[in-house]
């Protein structure tokens, strides 16, 4: 995969898969938007790239909230100028408890991060990719939102992560300029 002058936006990109795919995303040639609401582990993920010669900048956000995303996005695209790939990788498990014993603040933390966050990522993101002349969104999911599962106590993350899986087959076909993976 050849990826020079291509921007990637890459959320929870301080550890895990993001991370991994963040690095990935570099060695391949792409300009790489690290996010993550932890400051130490994207500035060690941006170090990590840079020090491998790839380009990254470093964006502090919680992705649930409205004005942080749309600033992260707004500088990455400042920077680089353009936006082509997102990877919206970032989530949480939340509180694993029965669902008489899961609070509502619990469950709702969940779905802010989750979906409101995975929704945000791409809201603020699709319009620099139409300028682009299109672009890809991978989203994140888990088997825990593709299969049955019997995970006791995980009711608020497997429908987060259910919902993500299923997210591209709702999009409209006027979107059709980016792809979903």
């Amino acid at each position: 995969m050849e990826l020079r002058g291509k921007v990637a936006l890459v959320t929870g990109a301080g550890s895990g898969i993001g991370k991994a795919a963040a690095v990935r995303l570099a060695q391949e040639g792409a300009s790489v938007g690290v996010l993550s609401r932890t400051e130490e582990e994207i500035r060690a993920t941006v170090q990590e790239i840079e020090g491998a010669g790839g380009q990254a900048i470093a964006l502090l956000a919680d992705i649930s909230n409205a004005d942080q995303m749309r600033q992260a996005v707004e500088r990455l695209v400042g920077k680089y100028g353009r936006l082509d790939i997102v990877f919206a990788n970032a989530g949480i498990n939340g509180v694993w408890a029965p669902i008489d014993q899961l609070q509502p603040e619990e469950w709702d933390e969940t779905i802010a991060i989750n979906l409101r966050g995975t929704y945000l990522t791409i809201h603020y993101s699709v319009p620099h990719l139409k300028q682009a002349g299109g672009g890809a969104i991978v989203i994140t999911s888990s088997i825990n939102g593709t299969r049955t599962f019997t995970s006791a106590g995980a009711t608020a993350y497997s429908c987060t992560r259910r919902h993500r899986s299923r997210w591209p087959r709702c999009w409209p076909s006027n979107s059709q300029s980016i792809e979903s993976a």
